[in-house]
């Protein structure tokens, strides 16, 4: 039978609703699209080579662009587009140049300096899934869900505020480590409470609320119920991405002109960088505060007596697991295929600055060009796939495989340069095209992919569910960085990462495309008798 989650909200109290969730959206982004994908890697990147050099035997040698006659210098170090750093030498006789990689450094510990900052992005991701867990029942609890997300939002926003402190000191790269860890750990945390408002919105639509009085009416199915919750989801979701993009690419917008003026001003780029990233946490907190006031407490039950909430949290989603397992098998399918894919299209963002920095030899002012195109062009195409999908009936989960389908030809058409020099990534401009391409799935992706998993919640688990989706979303991206700092630690090259992130969006894709999801979202909504009728037995059967 089809039920409500919740009773009929006012619909005026629903739209102050969405818009504290949008703003929630709108606030955050700019960590991650402004701070994490441009200021943050370049300015750790930077301190922790010059600190490697510092330790190196031999002193660094000079640019060659730095010295008078660039053209017939010698023992310098050039940039060369496609293949990053190289020093370059020329014969004194014939005038012959020849190019040689530079020497391998080391951090203590014997960490590749340009690995340091995927090395720690991987830590913080491991630390964020068991981090996911222990609060993720918080959530379906008394007050936590909006406490929960305010306190993991500020403490996140403030680390990131104090990226400003490292160019004092090339020797502060561990501390630039550490706060990628306690600002990313943070963001995740408050995602997972973010989330778990969204199936509870879903429920108190007009659309889905109509749709449920049609069906208790006898005049609708268990098909009309089921497109209602899903156009519902599908609306708010890529809503809620859009308004994202817009916050995080003008906070990035404006993080460009910070970056421009002072570097009209004579200031080196690691204050740039550094003044830059800790825009994007006062950006977090000034917007998630008239947030936070628009968000409702949305309480559930008061929390079970004697027992430990952060070990319920284990104990709630390794039942929901079994469960999950045993009525809908597709769910952890679903899991497990977002692992993959959702890993593939986070370590792109991730990578994808260093590699024109490191290896297409781009400026502050290109990377940061090249940075708000992507989020830019994600909120155009989370609005036009959104349409698309609105005209022609297509499924999310059809519109997420072939979001994942064209995002596999970024990767793809960086492969063709390990047979080219002359295409394949080898040029900025080729960067730039593939930009917009990205940008116009990414969002479209992100959003779908959430709209699909919200279908597949079991009433009352949305915290624990959405605890589970961000292991997977934001936490899956362990895999990715992880890869990278291998490749780089092995290589000295980011190229070789393009292999593994085409095979991350093209083999779950197709996987997806073939997966039948609509008996588990049946289910979750107690269409099918499982999950949501006694899902909470299951948890007091795991204490």
């Amino acid at each position: 039978r089809v039920v409500a989650m919740t009773p009929a909200k006012d619909p005026d109290a629903l739209r102050r609703e969405l818009v504290g969730w949008y703003l929630y959206d709108f606030a955050n982004s700019a960590f991650f699209q402004s701070a994490m994908t441009v200021f943050v890697p370049l300015l750790v990147d930077d301190l922790a080579n010059t600190f490697a050099w510092s330790r190196h035997g031999t002193s660094r040698p000079e640019s060659c662009a730095s010295l008078d006659g660039d053209a017939v210098q010698t023992n310098c170090v050039k940039c060369v587009e496609g293949d990053g750093a190289q020093i370059r030498f020329v014969d004194p006789v014939s005038g012959a140049v020849s190019y040689s990689d530079l020497p391998s450094l080391e951090l203590p510990g014997g960490v590749n300096p340009t690995s340091f900052i995927f090395t720690m992005i991987s830590i913080s991701v491991l630390f964020q899934a068991i981090v996911f867990i222990s609060v993720g029942s918080l959530g379906d609890y008394g007050n936590y869900r909006r406490r929960g997300l305010i306190f993991a939002s500020t403490l996140g926003a403030v680390a990131c505020v104090l990226f400003v402190v490292l160019p004092s000191s090339a020797s502060l790269y561990w501390l630039g480590g550490l706060l990628i860890m306690v600002s990313n750990i943070s963001l995740g945390v408050s995602v997972v409470f973010y989330n778990s408002y969204l199936p509870l919105m879903v429920e108190d639509s007009a659309l889905v609320v109509g749709a449920l009085k049609g069906y208790n009416e006898g005049m609708l199915g268990d098909d009309e119920v089921y497109k209602a919750r899903e156009a519902a989801n599908s609306e708010y979701s890529s809503k809620g991405q859009m308004w994202g993009y817009v916050g995080g690419t003008t906070c990035l917008v404006l993080s460009v002109v910070v970056v421009f003026v002072c570097s009209v001003a004579g200031a080196s780029d690691w204050w740039s960088y550094g003044i830059a990233a800790s825009m994007s946490g006062v950006w977090w907190l000034a917007f998630s505060a008239p947030a936070f006031k628009r968000l409702p407490e949305r309480p559930g039950p008061p929390p079970p007596k004697d027992v430990n909430l952060f070990l319920q949290g284990w104990l709630r989603t390794g039942a929901l697991l079994k469960r999950l397992h045993r009525v809908s098998p597709n769910t952890n399918v679903f899991l497990l295929l977002f692992f993959v894919f959702s890993d593939g299209y986070a370590t792109i963002a991730t990578v994808s600055v260093l590699f024109a920095s490191r290896e297409l030899c781009m400026g502050a002012l290109e990377l940061s060009a090249l940075a708000v195109i992507v989020p830019l062009f994600a909120a155009v195409g989370g609005y036009a796939w959104h349409a698309a999908q609105v005209k022609t009936g297509w499924s999310s989960k059809f519109v997420l495989v072939v979001n994942l389908m064209f995002l596999a030809v970024l990767p793809l058409w960086g492969c063709v340069g390990f047979f080219t020099t002359a295409i394949g990534l080898r040029k900025p401009v080729e960067l730039y095209v593939l930009a917009v391409w990205f940008g116009m799935c990414l969002g479209s992706a992100q959003a779908f992919g959430r709209a699909v998993f919200s279908e597949l919640i079991p009433k009352g688990h949305e915290a624990d569910m959405f605890a589970l989706f961000e292991i997977t979303d934001k936490g899956s991206s362990w895999m990715g960085p992880l890869i990278a700092a291998s490749v780089v630690q092995t290589t000295g090259k980011i190229r070789p990462v393009l292999i593994y992130l085409l095979c991350a969006m093209v083999l779950p894709g197709g996987l997806l495309y073939a997966l039948d999801l609509e008996p588990s979202i049946k289910a979750a909504k107690g269409d099918a008798g499982g999950v949501a009728k006694d899902g909470a037995e299951d948890a007091e059967d795991a204490e």
